[in-house]
C-alpha cells in the first residue's frame, strides 16, 4: 500500500466535505429555522469534526507508512 493512496483518499474526503458545506450554506440561505439549525448542529458539525479527526489519522498513517517503506525498501 502506498501512502499516496491514503492521502489521495483523504484529499477526496476533504474536497467532498467542502462541497457539502458549500451546498449546505446555499440551502441555509433559503431554509433557516430551528430544524435547519438542529440539522447543522447535530449532523453537519459532527461530520466536519469526524473528518478532521480522520484526516489527522490519515496523515499519521501516511507518515508511518513512508518511514516503513524507507526502512524495508519499496514494494516489488
Amino acid at each position: 500500500m502506498r501512502p499516496t493512496n491514503i492521502t489521495a483518499g483523504g484529499a477526496k474526503l476533504q474536497h467532498d466535505l467542502k462541497a457539502l458545506r458549500a451546498k449546505w450554506d446555499q440551502t441555509r440561505d433559503e431554509w433557516d429555522d430551528a430544524v435547519s439549525r438542529d440539522f447543522e448542529a447535530k449532523q453537519l458539525v459532527p461530520l466536519e469534526q469526524a473528518v478532521a479527526q480522520a484526516m489527522h489519522g490519515i496523515d499519521g498513517l501516511s507518515q508511518f507508512l513512508s518511514r516503513m517503506i524507507k526502512e524495508i525498501g519499496p514494494e516489488e
